[in-house]
């Protein structure tokens, strides 16, 4: 079985967020340079995108990426991946 990616880049705007995925998974927003600035998991991704576009949580948000998943608990294990690999700005780690 492939590797499974994250998904192509959308700007963070509220017409594309509208469009994000309505399942558990991961999101990985990037600031306009392509850094990872944040890096969430959540059981609706685009509630929890359109709930930090609305309190503008990650300044300097330009695009996201997305991956569903099956499980929050895979959800989870990836996120803990993905903020271990990219070490993003906006993420503390707790150590477990």
């Amino acid at each position: 079985m492939g590797k499974k990616r994250l998904g192509a880049r959308h700007r963070f705007n509220k017409t594309n967020i509208e469009r994000a995925p309505k399942r558990a998974g991961i999101y990985v927003v990037r600031n306009p340079r392509g850094a990872t600035q944040y890096v969430g998991m959540s059981r609706n991704i685009r509630t929890r995108l359109k709930k930090h576009l609305n309190d503008e949580s990650i300044p300097n948000a330009s695009t996201y990426q997305t991956r569903t998943c099956r499980s929050s608990r895979r959800a989870a294990n990836l996120e803990r991946d993905y903020i271990k690999r990219y070490k993003p700005k906006y993420n503390i780690l707790k150590n477990k």
